[in-house]
């Protein structure tokens, strides 16, 4: 797991996780200092930080780079999830550490696909820790919502064929935005999400999910930096379709229309 090659690093910490359902082999591993080797991995993931210009002439290159990374990671989280359940391990881990290398993995560049087991590992940790204060409990959970639920339910959104599980996806994320959720809109709009609420609101999707994008979109444009973005959707037309057919959400859509520059 400290190999400088991401293959072996993955290919080991997979092997390792199927070991620990291995009474004999989990104190093995335990005492074989897995910690510095979870280190290793995690360490590595920050890769904003280490991006070159020889990175950026190459994409294709980087981009591959991100995504074996970010399978190295997971499998390397889940591996901390099964070692989390071992009152042995736990007694020598640094809490304090891990969720400082965990906190930046789950901010990284590496896949959104790639974070579920970050987070649920991240979670897990600081439950054990029994040391992290309110505030700093709060932010973590907030980190994970920026970081890995709002990126995950906007690719929702992109790339499932489900009418449910959009719309399950667009009131996830109006109930996120509903709760106050700090950077919440921020991060929406960052990870290309308007375009894909207008899109939604386009092809006519049943009541409860029209309501909820037409809410998230209105939170939206609450801020005018994402008017520009919101009308080049094609939100304008949609919405006067919208108000004209009087469907039940039509006051929502007036509401947001009001809102925009035109």
């Amino acid at each position: 797991m400290k190999s400088s090659n991401l293959n072996l690093r993955r290919k080991a910490a997979s092997i390792l996780e199927f070991a620990t359902t291995i009474d004999s082999c989990m104190d093995m591993i335990i005492s074989a200092d897995i910690e510095s080797g979870l280190t290793a991995v995690f360490q590595q993931t920050n890769l904003d930080d280490t991006e070159s210009d020889a990175d950026l002439e190459e994409p294709e290159k980087y981009a591959l780079e991100v995504e074996e990374m970010g399978l190295t990671v997971s499998a390397a989280s889940r591996l901390l999830t099964k070692l989390l359940d071992s009152a042995s391990f736990c007694q020598r881990l640094n809490f304090t550490h891990l969720t400082t290398l965990l906190r930046k993995t789950l901010r990284s560049s590496i896949p959104v696909t790639c974070k579920d087991w970050v987070a649920a590992c991240l979670v897990k940790l600081i439950s054990l820790s029994g040391t992290t204060k309110g505030l700093e409990e709060d932010l973590i959970s907030t980190e994970v919502t920026l970081y890995e639920t709002i990126p995950r339910l906007i690719q929702q959104l992109e790339s499932s064929t489900s009418e449910e599980a959009r719309e399950g996806a667009v009131v996830e994320l109006n109930r996120i935005v509903s709760k106050g959720v700090a950077g919440s809109t921020r991060a929406i709009a960052s990870q290309g999400g308007i375009f894909h609420l207008v899109k939604l609101l386009g092809e006519g999707p049943s009541e409860r999910a029209s309501q909820a994008a037409l809410a998230v979109l209105y939170s939206l444009s609450m801020d005018a930096e994402n008017h520009e973005a919101i009308v080049a959707a094609g939100a304008v037309p949609i919405l006067r379709r919208i108000v004209l057919a009087e469907r039940p959400e039509w006051t929502r859509a007036l509401r947001l229309l009001r809102n925009l520059p035109v």
